[in-house]
């Protein structure tokens, strides 16, 4: 049995030793906008925008630094409680990875459940994402489906109840399940493995009433072909975010 062990060892070390993860390090920008339509219907802006600082050279072949995503969202959210809610919405996508570029059609289904235990905010939402990757390269479209889970919490360091302002702490983490991968480009393919990628990310933020302002990290892991290299992606996170009364907004013009 020792020696079944002492081989199976040996036999994950040579794997590790022949693969060819990559380990980046960038920066992450994210503005987010929530506007109010009515009492029970919302919409979220989301843009995202990330550079690769790294510059790696694996055998022949050199990964050079450079914008690599750039993703604008627009979501509507309607509240079912005051716990869960359910939206749709539209992405793009416009991806550079190491020149291998393509433009990303993407239509959204999620649902989100918000629970509270003591002081912690807990956020659950579950989102589906039928892609279209177009490689700019073969000019070839294909299509993609992914499942993604995101648990997020949130710690504020006030009283929520008596202020609207002050510092708070932010983490989450998010898993994606490929359940058909596109074949023609780097991003939402299918590389051998149903949950292809995680991201985890963790922030300090300061509560205005008006803007949120978080400064963290965050961690992508992604499975980038079907030998099983890894990419690791470390990024500071800057985000900014604000929230729209629309009826205060509109009263200006009465």
């Amino acid at each position: 049995m020792k020696t079944l062990f002492f081989i199976l060892f040996l036999f994950l070390a040579f794997l590790s030793s022949q693969a060819q993860h990559l380990r980046l390090f960038g920066v992450s920008s994210n503005y987010l906008q929530t506007g109010k339509i009515t009492k029970k219907l919302n919409y979220n802006i989301h843009v995202a925008s990330i550079y690769n600082a790294s510059q790696l050279k694996i055998g022949e072949k050199v990964f050079t630094t450079g914008h690599t995503h750039f993703v604008p969202h627009l979501v509507f959210n309607y509240k079912i409680t005051d716990k869960i809610s359910v939206g749709t919405g539209y992405a793009f996508g416009r991806h550079d990875i190491f020149g291998l570029r393509e433009n990303e059609h993407r239509a959204i289904l999620q649902g989100i459940y918000n629970q509270k235990i003591q002081k912690f905010n807990l956020s659950h939402r579950g989102r589906y994402e039928f892609r279209s990757p177009l490689n700019l390269k073969t000019n070839i479209r294909s299509n993609a489906s992914i499942f993604r889970y995101q648990l997020g919490v949130n710690f504020p360091f006030y009283n929520p109840k008596t202020s609207k302002q002050g510092l708070y702490l932010t983490a989450a983490n998010e898993m994606f399940f490929y359940l058909k991968g596109a074949e023609n480009g780097p991003v939402s393919s299918k590389n051998g493995q149903i949950l292809s990628e995680n991201w985890a990310n963790i922030a300090l933020g300061y509560n205005d009433s008006k803007c949120r302002y978080e400064l963290g990290y965050g961690f992508q892991k992604l499975v980038r072909n079907k030998q099983q290299d890894n990419r690791y992606f470390n990024l500071l996170q800057l985000t900014v975010a604000s929230n729209i009364n629309w009826d205060n907004v509109l009263s200006w013009y009465y």
